[in-house]
């Protein structure tokens, strides 16, 4: 898991957000340092997202405490807008625009 092997060089670089989509599902987490989930804004958040295209994975995810959401069973895409201070993401199923 990208969380594993990449939190602590992302922490002391202090990036608060890491976007992929290389698996063909979706999945959320927590803030993130060292493993552990932290206050937000205080470590990174991973967002992947790979539910656009041909097929989904239906890989099985493992349970890990900083991963609150996963889904490889809708099809879907991200939603992104940000000012100069907040960042909203939303991730929307397609079909039936579900948030």
């Amino acid at each position: 898991a990208v969380v594993s092997t990449q939190s602590t060089g992302f922490y002391s670089n202090k990036v608060n957000l890491y976007l992929s989509g290389h698996l063909h599902s979706y999945e959320r987490t927590c803030s993130v340092v060292s493993g552990d989930c932290v206050s937000p804004g205080s470590g990174t958040l991973y967002v992947i997202v790979g539910s656009a295209g041909k097929f989904l994975d239906s890989q099985y995810y493992d349970k890990y405490p900083w991963s609150k959401y996963q889904n490889c069973d809708k099809f879907g895409y991200q939603r992104m807008t940000a000012n100069s201070t907040h960042m909203n993401i939303q991730w929307v199923t397609a079909p039936g625009n579900e948030i």
